[in-house]
């Protein structure tokens, strides 16, 4: 693993996809290691507020419905978020205090929660129909990726966001991660 500020461009990486991008950044020669697992990341009741995201102003932060990172081991964990401005890979202890700086400040709804996948797991079994990223009329929210669907056999968007509320809160996945 290469150390902070590795450029998110060398990788495969569509705005919006973060489950679809780390699907793409766990087959990267760059990210292997014997343990590493993909997290997802929602609040309890739908919406999570994150901190030093690209996608909002510096200081402020982004309320995802979901966001997906990559944790890797090699002698400690560390995060791969294509999305975040921290660079990457960054220490799991550094990378949570500065995504979630606020714990007892953020109110409940927004307190983040947690599902860890396998990352083996994940890349065999995920699959996307991508239709979450569709509007009523059948267009894009966001554009998609170049690359063609994830085609997996029974690990699902849904089901991950639906493990993540009833999973680890923020202190259980700090002690998971160190």
């Amino acid at each position: 693993m290469s150390g902070p500020g590795r450029e998110a461009a060398l990788f495969p990486y569509q705005a919006y996809w973060c489950e679809e991008n780390v699907w793409q950044l766990a087959h990267q020669d760059a990210t292997r290691a014997d343990e590493r697992f993909v997290v997802l990341l929602t609040g309890a009741s739908g919406r999570v507020a994150c901190w030093e995201q690209k996608a909002g102003a510096p200081g402020e932060p982004v309320l995802w419905d979901y966001h997906v990172v990559l944790a890797v081991k090699t002698d400690a964990f560390a995060i791969w978020d294509l999305d975040s401005r921290l660079g990457m890979p960054v220490p799991a202890t550094h990378y949570l205090e500065k995504t979630f700086p606020f714990p007892r400040a953020v109110p409940e709804a927004f307190q983040p929660r947690f599902a860890c996948v396998d990352a083996q797991l994940y890349l065999s079994t995920f699959g996307s129909d991508r239709a979450h990223m569709r509007d009523r009329q059948g267009l894009w929210r966001q554009p998609p990726p170049p690359w063609p669907p994830i085609e997996g056999r029974g690990l699902t968007l849904a089901g991950l966001i639906s493990d993540a509320r009833n999973g680890y809160d923020l202190a259980a996945l700090q002690r998971v991660l160190t």
